[in-house]
């Protein structure tokens, strides 16, 4: 499957096991509880996903998300980087390969759906694909009363309604609580919503974020409600596969909506490269980077292994952008796997 060219970034770049328990926390939580943990920052916690608004008649939970979100609430939805300027840089704990590299495969889509392809701005000489795996997302923040958005991407699952994102854009940290009105609107282009959106169902993210907003777990996994049409994402975007115990080095592709200047977010971005590990030994932190200068708007953009210009295999989420251009995401270990295992088939 092929979309139109996507316009290249600005800034290109240059070249534990988790545990038993898993809390899940009912609607009108505002934080939620740790499970019990060996293991710091293995453990997670499962919110359902609810509106701001009072339930009306006749409406389902998904629709009022979705119908929350107007034009112009789209339009001036704020950069959930603000969310992550005061969390800390690490935990302290050495984030490394917890056992054999190993992946989840992607899968393509099975239901024809009919999308609108629009050209992406810019140079049509551009080498890589906007992929219908990867969207973007809005939310509503109740710890301030403002909304926000963020990028996603679709992960293939038993459930096929896995999207994967950043901690940061499912609940607000230390102190914070979880997101409402949460949507997914995949390849969004400009207002124009070619595949329509998709609600959340359940968020999880693991406690040392919503704890602490330690940005080493700063990860989230998002089940959602099938669409209108009883359709379910994987189904009609495609879903990526998810790797893990790999090296820090890997050549990612990543998509993404930077919605900050230079950029408007109105159109997915891409950035490519081979990753690293920051920071100078011993001090190294527990994440990969990559210097694409993406700004806010790209949080929770799936950083991928293998693109093929329709999908490849998710080794990273964007975290944060430091003032020299550098993006970070946390570094995925065995942990990123079993949370993984734990929500595939949750529906």
């Amino acid at each position: 499957m092929h979309f139109p060219d996507i316009r290249r970034a600005t800034r290109v770049a240059a070249t534990v096991t988790l545990a038993a328990g898993m809390a899940l926390v009912g609607a009108g939580t505002a934080q939620a509880a740790p499970a019990p943990d060996a293991t710091a920052g293995a453990s997670v916690s499962t919110a359902l996903a609810t509106t701001s608004a009072n339930a009306r008649s006749g409406l389902t939970t998904a629709e009022q998300a979705s119908n929350y979100w107007t034009p112009e609430r789209m339009r001036t939805a704020i950069s959930a980087d603000t969310l992550v300027k005061k969390a800390p840089a690490s935990s302290g704990e050495s984030l490394r390969p917890t056992g054999a590299a190993q992946s989840t495969p992607p899968a393509a889509p099975t239901v024809k759906a009919a999308a609108s392809r629009v050209p992406a701005g810019g140079s049509m000489a551009a080498n890589v694909a906007a992929s219908a795996t990867v969207g973007k997302v809005f939310f509503y923040n109740p710890a301030n009363g403002l909304n926000y958005v963020c990028s996603a991407g679709t992960v293939n699952s038993g459930s096929k309604l896995l999207v994967m994102s950043a901690g940061h854009c499912v609940h607000g940290g230390s102190g914070g609580q979880w997101m409402q009105n949460w949507v997914f609107v995949p390849l969004y282009n400009y207002g124009a919503e070619p595949y329509g959106r998709w609600s959340a169902k359940y968020l999880t993210t693991f406690n040392v974020w919503i704890n602490d907003s330690n940005l080493d777990r700063d990860v989230s996994y998002i089940t959602v409600w099938p669409n209108g049409s009883g359709q379910r994402p994987v189904d009609v975007l495609g879903g990526n596969g998810l790797s893990v115990n790999y090296s820090y080095d890997q050549a990612v592709t990543i998509l993404a909506y930077p919605a900050a200047p230079p950029y408007d977010g109105g159109w997915q971005q891409y950035c490519q490269g081979t990753t690293y590990r920051p920071g100078i030994w011993p001090f190294q932190e527990n994440k990969i980077a990559l210097g694409c200068g993406f700004t806010g708007g790209s949080s929770g953009s799936v950083w991928l292994r293998l693109y093929n210009d329709a999908y490849g295999y998710v080794n990273g989420i964007m975290s944060t952008l430091d003032g020299n251009g550098v993006n970070r995401s946390s570094y995925f270990d065995t942990a990123i796997m079993d949370v993984y295992n734990s929500v595939a088939n949750r529906t």
